[in-house]
């Protein structure tokens, strides 16, 4: 999630009314409601975008990402995830497991996800299919508040926050458990088109009080088209996949005020992936993000690199650094497979 955290530092010694005057200024933020992290490119981590793209590789994938964000600012946002999926060709259906954490501010505002998704294959015909997912997570989210400087703790002499502070929450965890859905229509190998709920049951995770942070549903669409540039039987005509083709994706994300559209277009060329997309919350800010990556047997590797380009001056700059590795076995029952 994305919480909007203000560290003040001054030189000046601050009455105990500006200081309530801060705190009832952030707590207007985390009722706002929160906000989920998210990656440039959700399909290097896809049940991250639906649950039920989980196991969509049609092999054993591990994953490793890494996004730093704000660079420019001393507290800058770290996210980190680790994921792991499979299907099970005979059953028709996959599972996966991943475990993040959002660093915000330094440690000040921290978030520790863990999720288990299943998802369920339903074979329409040869090379179509209805894929279903559930997911159950379990937020751990961390309040750092002594690593904040409040005004009582400025020394009236020095300048300098050397006393201890009167300021303190009631807890510095909060711990709770939500539930997301998502359904997605693939044609293997060439297209998939989906949709997502999460956090279904809104839960609360204030500080404060519960209420005052609350994890509002996130809406999802999104489309992928693959077209293989090495193969010539038609569109939906083949079986196979070669190792060059073009693709095209899209998705939309809605959680309470906040939207995100996101386009892009790219390239695999045996063994390099280009990609480039455009990214645009609906209100002025737009940044486009730009993709390298390779793959050697079953390792692949991207860099995503994001380039902030509106007008508006509260943008910035990031980078992710994402590790995928694939284990495949080839299986006389298949799944659809999505690549990208």
């Amino acid at each position: 999630m994305r919480v909007v955290l203000l560290i003040i530092k001054t030189e000046r010694y601050c009455s105990m009314k500006k200081v309530v005057a801060l705190l009832l200024f952030v707590a207007s933020f985390w009722m706002a409601g929160a906000q989920d992290y998210s990656f440039v490119n959700h399909n290097l981590t896809p049940f991250s975008l639906n649950p039920s793209l989980a196991g969509n590789a049609n092999a054993m994938r591990f994953g490793v990402n890494y996004r730093q964000q704000w660079m420019a600012l001393g507290n800058n946002y770290h996210t980190f995830r680790a994921s792991f999926d499979q299907n099970f060709y005979k059953q028709m259906c996959s599972v996966g497991v991943a475990y993040a954490y959002d660093n915000m501010a330094n440690g000040v505002y921290s978030t520790n996800e863990v999720s288990l998704v299943y998802g369920h294959t339903l074979r329409l015909k040869e090379f179509y299919f209805i894929r279903l997912g559930l997911q159950a997570s379990m937020f751990i989210n961390q309040l750092g508040w002594d690593k904040v400087k409040y005004g009582d703790q400025y020394d009236q002499n020095t300048r300098k926050p050397t006393l201890e502070t009167l300021e303190q929450f009631d807890s510095d965890s909060r711990t709770c458990f939500d539930f997301s859905f998502g359904a997605s229509f693939v044609i293997q190998n060439l297209l998939t088109v989906g949709g997502a709920v999460y956090h279904i049951a809104e839960p609360n995770n204030g500080f404060v009080e519960l209420d005052d942070n609350i994890l509002k549903r996130k809406f999802v669409g999104h489309i992928n088209f693959i077209q293989d540039l090495q193969y010539q039987n038609g569109l939906f005509g083949r079986k196979d996949l070669s190792q060059n083709y073009m693709f095209v994706n899209g998705a939309y994300q809605q959680q309470s005020d906040f939207k995100m559209a996101n386009v892009g277009v790219g390239v695999a060329w045996d063994p390099l992936i280009l990609g480039v997309s455009d990214k645009n919350d609906l209100d002025g800010i737009n940044v486009l993000a730009f993709m390298l990556g390779g793959h050697f047997k079953g390792l692949q590797v991207y860099y995503v690199y994001d380039l902030f380009t509106s007008s508006k001056k509260n943008g910035s700059w990031s980078h992710e650094i994402n590790f995928i590795y694939i284990y495949q076995k080839h299986e006389r029952y298949p799944c659809p497979v999505v690549y990208w």
